[in-house]
This record gives structure tokens, sequence and C-alpha cells, in this order.
């Protein structure tokens, strides 16, 4: 009898396909790597993207098909509201239709796991069973947020709120993912949860063109082409507006060669016409987009979260020049990829444009970068998948078989608390009158023979290692079997 897969629910506000923005990817490679660990796939979709304002997309039918169970959870409230006050409380986006979804479903389908994107829709985890793992990925610090967009004179959009509300909403979760290694040690400031840095990368089999390393020579005629593909948020649009108002100056200044290609809904963000830009407006399909460019532009003074653009410009061998904001969470291997300045850019993407650095330095840093961000990706997904295995596996199963024995708490816990707890009370010798009970109803719910290898004269003495002991009872049931 083959045993059922274990089985995960994800809650997003936004679809894993079709893969033409930067959280979409993000959801996409969280999905796939479940995938890869075996588990059934539900998704819940909470709508908050444009094209689900007013219609049902066509790629509506290719979601259902894709997951096990997949539903709309309709939106009840306006979308994209304000703060009420100077910061958001973590649960004002929060919309009753989604707990009511939750608590049909959990009704009727068991799940391992409750996988949430977004802080701003912890509150799930309170609707989750007993038992069930909860992993939020944060996608973004929300704190901090509207003051690091007052530092650059933007006023905040999207969700910002403060430290304290995102902690709170952080210790809803067994563990918390972030989406790089500097949000990761900023979360571990936030919250006593495990915390592991699972960076974005590009899976896809892309149509990666052959790395260019000749020296060619630009003029007006065949420009330096400078591809900047991005969505319609004030991040992009203010920062690309600055950018090409700096570097204005320097094509009359040196008579650059140069040309910017903007692609994407930001272009409806961009009212400002320059001779050496042109805007292409939304692309279905960015394959040739990146096949007409020399490298991709990232001149982001500031932001939040990784850049998932710069994953997708790597996978397809193409260079990036970026600024140093824009290339975090990325390895960088050459100056161009991690310039101080706007201006340091601008001199950067000059010298590029007239030969001053050599093609085969930008091919090199481009593959370096773009292994170290494969490699990176997936000590992120071991170290998680070690985390999820081992939460759902039999010490933590046994772990709290003991507590519920011992009539302790144990709903509210998550694995690494509920193995820490039981930990504790399994050496302490006052509760020896219930060994026999305790083992007994361990090995019963476990599948172990009654009384597995002496069980009931081990528990709860004062040198007892009961982590150490179920994985040896495990093994040995395994050998058995």
């Amino acid at each position: 009898m083959t045993a059922e897969p274990r089985s995960v629910l994800i809650l997003s506000t936004t679809p894993p396909l079709p893969r033409d923005y930067g959280n979409r990817n993000r959801v996409h490679q969280t999905v796939s790597l479940f995938r890869r660990m075996g588990f059934a796939v539900s998704f819940l979709l909470y709508p908050i993207d444009r094209d689900w304002a007013e219609e049902v997309p066509g790629y509506y039918r290719q979601l259902v098909e894709s997951f096990d169970f997949f539903a709309i959870v309709p939106n009840s409230l306006k979308l994209h509201q304000n703060a009420r006050g100077y910061h958001h409380g973590i649960d004002e986006w929060w919309d009753d239709n989604i707990a009511q979804q939750l608590t049909w479903l959990f009704q009727r389908k068991k799940f391992d796991v409750l996988f949430v994107n977004y802080t701003f829709f912890s509150k799930a985890f309170e609707y989750a069973p007993p038992g069930v793992v909860k992993v939020l990925d944060t996608h973004d610090l929300f704190s901090g947020r509207r003051e690091l967009f007052a530092k650059f004179g933007v006023a905040p959009e999207f969700f910002y709120t403060s430290p304290e509300r995102e902690t709170a909403a952080l210790d809803r979760a067994d563990a918390v993912i972030a989406i790089k290694q500097s949000e990761a040690v900023a979360l571990r400031a936030l919250t006593a949860r495990t915390v592991f840095s699972l960076p974005y990368w590009d899976d896809r089999s892309l149509d990666a063109r052959p790395a260019r390393r000749e020296l060619k020579p630009y003029d007006h005629d065949r420009p330096f082409r400078l591809g900047f593909l991005g969505a319609h948020n004030s991040v992009n649009i203010v920062n690309l507006r600055r950018f090409l108002s700096v570097f204005a100056r320097y094509v009359l200044l040196y008579d650059a060669p140069v040309e910017v290609i903007i692609a994407g809904n930001v272009c409806e963000g961009i009212p400002e016409d320059y001779p050496f830009a042109r805007k292409l407006g939304f692309l279905d399909d960015a394959a040739e987009f990146y096949r007409a460019i020399d490298a991709v532009l990232i001149p982001l003074e500031f932001s939040t979260g990784i850049k998932i653009k710069v994953a997708e410009a790597l996978a397809r061998n193409v260079p990036v020049l970026a600024t140093r904001d824009a290339f975090d969470g990325f390895k960088a291997y050459h100056p161009t990829q991690h310039a101080p300045t706007l201006h340091a850019l601008c001199d950067i993407v000059v010298s590029a444009a007239y030969g001053d650095i050599p093609p085969h330095e930008l091919a090199w840093a481009t593959e370096r970068s773009k292994l170290a961000a494969a490699t990176a990706e997936e000590r992120g997904f071991k170290e998680l998948r070690g985390w999820i295995d081992a939460s759902l596996g039999p010490v933590v199963r046994a772990c709290r078989e003991l507590l519920s024995c011992l009539d302790q708490r144990s709903q509210e816990l998550g694995p690494d608390e509920v193995v820490e707890r039981a930990r504790t009370l399994s050496r302490d010798d006052s509760y020896r009158p219930l060994a026999g009970q305790c083992a007994h109803q361990i090995c019963r719910r476990l599948g172990y023979p009654i009384g597995s290898w002496g069980l009931s004269q081990k528990i709860f003495q004062p040198d007892f290692d009961l982590q150490g002991q179920i994985k040896w009872i495990n093994q040995q049931v395994v050998v058995t079997r």
C-alpha cells in the first residue's frame, strides 16, 4: 500500500504563472521546491494584481490544472489600502473571506504544511489545525519601509508597518523565510523563530545566449544597448527617472553611444522622453528583449527585497550593470555589478560603451555570479527541506505525543519548541509513574511495536535522550520491516 504524499497548502496574493512579474517568479520558485520534496500542492489565491481586477484571466484554467486543489478567494475589501495610521496594522489587509476559505478547507482536507506568502497574511496561521507546520515567506521587510522611502523623498506605497507589528506577525509562524541574507539577519533580530535565507534563482531552461567575449565597437549607428525591465511601482519609477536625469548629462558630455531600452509597466511612470531612451511598454514575452540588449541596467539607490530581474539576466548570460543596492542578495565579482552611486554607474556605462571594460570581464563576472546564485538557492533549499522533514518526522511527532500524555498544551508550539519542551519533560523523574502510559501512547501513534526496545524503562530518567532514542527506534523499525 502506497502512503499518501505529504501535502502543502499555499496562500498567496499572486499566482505562480504566468511568470511575468518578480513576485510571481518567487511564488513559482517555492511551489517548485515543494514539488521537488514530493508534496501534493494546493493553492489559495487572494488576487491583488491588476489583471484580476475586472475579469478572470485566460490562464485561470492552467492554474486549476496545476494543483491538487486550487481556489480563488474573492476580495471583500478595497485592495492596496493606505495605512489608517502612521504604519499599517499587521492585519489591516486581512480579509475574513480568507478565514472562511481556510476553515472550510481544513475541515475537508488534511495538510502537513501551511505556507503563507507575505507577512501581512500571517493571520492565516491562526486557522491551521494543531500539528500543521507553519512557514512564512516574507518576500520583503515591511518594517522600516516607510522610513526608507522617506529618506529618498518618496511617499510610502504598498504595505509598511512597525518592527513591533512585524514581530507579532513573524511569531505566528514556525519558520520564516527571507529572500536574501541581509534580510535574514534583520528578521532574526525581530523574532526567535527559525529563519532561513532562500535567495531567488531562475530555474527555467532559458534561451541563454552565448557569452559575448569579443571586443565590439559601439557607435551611434549601433549603440551599447542597456535594458531595464520592470513593473509599475515607485521603487522602479523613482530610481529609473533619477538615473535617466543624471545619465542625460553624461550623454551630452561624452557623446556616449548608448541606448537605454525600457520595458514593462514601469514605462507608464516615465513621462520624460530622452533621445537615448526607448520605451517598449508591457511585454508578453521578454525573450526578444534580452536577446536585443548588451547588458541589463538596474540603477536602484534604494529598494527592498531582492531584484528578480538580476537573476533573470544572469540566467540568460546577460551582464548586469547595477548599483550596490540593486545587486544585494547576489554575489558581485566585478565593479560593474555593485556601483556605489548613480554617478559611478554612469561612469561604468560610458566606459563599457567605449570599450574600456573588456567584454570577457563582464562575461566572466556574469558566469561567476550565476553559479553563486544557483549554489545559494540550493543551499537554502537544503536547509529548509531538512527542517521541514524533521518537523514532520518521528521525533517531533513523538514529542507531541509525550506532551499530550502529560496534559501539556502544544497546539500553539512550533516544532522546535515542541522538541525543546519534550526534551526537558522527558528527563523529569517526577513523571516516572506515567512512563508506561506515555511510552505506549508514543509507540501506538507512531506505529512502533508496543514497548519498543525498552522505551518505558528509559523515559523520565535524568540523562534520557528522547530525540536520540526515537531516531534509534525508527531505524530499528525500518530494518525489521
